[in-house]
């Protein structure tokens, strides 16, 4: 079974799909760079660097991102290519930070590709679970997530601004991917 592993998470900067430095460390972490594709949602190949971006302008971004989202031009936008990637890998393994639980159920796939999409959600920011296999990880701290989501299946000791660097984040997305 080939396996892909992709970031789908609210865009701090619009138009910059690169991989943050915490993204590109994490998925090293997971000794899967390999499986791993090198961009952000909405996956096109970019040529800029990643660039850091200020926390509020980044919140209000994610904010237009999660609102956004639930309009139909977004699945107009959106939804061809998210098919394409899943068409490309026997499964994917979505690692959704935040609002990108949101983004991910907005897109309104098809039953038919459910069964070889998985999510991997930390700090998740959405209305509902998704349709199809998933984790749900919410550190102790993000009081961010909790307003969404008071049941999860994993809590960490973290805030919702440093998911990826926690070793327990790391270890609990390597034992789901051992389930797949």
């Amino acid at each position: 079974m080939s396996l892909q592993i992709a970031f789908i998470t609210g865009r701090s900067q619009p138009g910059n799909t690169s991989l943050s430095p915490d993204q590109r460390a994490f998925m090293a972490a997971l000794g899967r760079e390999g499986e791993g594709i090198p961009v952000n949602f909405p996956w096109v190949a970019q040529r800029e660097a990643w660039q850091a971006t200020p926390l509020l302008r980044a919140s209000m971004n994610n904010a237009r991102d999660y609102l956004g989202s639930r309009r139909p031009a977004f699945v107009r936008t959106y939804q061809a290519g998210t098919l394409a990637l899943l068409a490309s890998a026997d499964h994917t393994l979505l690692l959704c930070g935040s609002c990108g639980l949101e983004l991910f159920n907005n897109l309104q796939l098809p039953g038919s590709v459910m069964s070889r999409v998985s999510i991997f959600a930390f700090g998740p920011v959405a209305r509902r679970r998704p349709d199809c296999r998933h984790m749900l990880v919410q550190g102790r701290q993000d009081w961010i997530s909790r307003l969404w989501f008071r049941d999860v299946d994993e809590s960490i000791a973290c805030g919702h601004m440093n998911y990826l660097s926690q070793p327990a984040l790391i270890d609990g997305c390597t034992r789901f991917i051992r389930t797949l």
